[in-house]
């Protein structure tokens, strides 16, 4: 549900010190939406040959929520292509809740799609930065009420995508930042907790006080975290 605009305040933190390169996913809002049905490993695929097309030999890999389930993924498929990565409010595996949770979301987003930001907002931001923003909450409800019919059948497929996520964690072995949201009410703590103990080497740190969507809520926080860790890499 989220598009490269998303990572605005990021870019703005890292372009001074890094190329940046970010893309929609096939399905995503900016780029096409052949029908599906999606898979995992087909992102993972379109990657590579992004990565190909623009020369890219070796990069700093960083995703947030199916994003980073993506980049781990990758790591875990072409390691030499990866110097590290970067997970944010990610899961390796999903089980029966948030299967039950996304396939709601899904079935929405094909039945009635007039109500799918009500239904999914609740679990994509903590409650305190709703309250804290009625204004964001309105605006974003109208965005998603824009959007064409086709954006929300591709976001159906690329939910049950999804659910069949299964990262073996212990083929990535390049550095890892795992970053997680305190109140994420879609992919709770336990599972960043998870990844970061299945990963060798890697990192955790928690944002306090954020929902699902951190890098909206907690934009500069994020940022910080990311640059410090990317900073702390050797040059290569």
């Amino acid at each position: 549900m989220m598009t490269t605009a998303t990572w605005a305040a990021q870019t703005r933190a890292l372009a001074p010190h890094f190329g940046c390169l970010l893309h929609d996913f096939r399905g995503q809002l900016r780029s096409a939406k052949p029908p599906g049905p999606y898979a995992m490993a087909m992102h993972v695929g379109d990657l590579l040959a992004l990565l190909d097309a623009e020369g890219i030999e070796r990069l700093h890999l960083v995703g947030t929520s199916y994003g980073g389930e993506v980049a781990m993924m990758f790591a875990a498929a072409h390691p030499e292509r990866v110097r590290s990565l970067t997970v944010i409010a990610c899961v390796s595996r999903v089980n029966d809740v948030l299967a039950e949770g996304v396939t709601r979301w899904a079935r929405t987003a094909r039945e009635e799609p007039e109500r799918l930001w009500d239904v999914t907002a609740p679990y994509n931001y903590s409650a305190a930065f709703l309250a804290a923003n009625p204004g964001f909450a309105e605006a974003a409800r109208q965005r998603m009420s824009s959007l064409p019919a086709d954006w929300y059948r591709a976001l159906a497929d690329l939910c049950d995508a999804f659910v069949t996520l299964d990262v073996d964690l212990a083929a990535i072995r390049c550095p890892t930042l795992v970053v997680a949201a305190e109140h994420d009410a879609l992919k709770p703590l336990a599972f960043s907790r998870e990844i970061a103990a299945g990963i060798a080497g890697a990192r955790l740190q928690v944002i306090e006080g954020a929902g699902h969507a951190v890098v909206i809520e907690r934009p500069d926080e994020v940022s910080a975290a990311v640059l410090e860790f990317l900073c702390s890499q050797p040059s290569g």
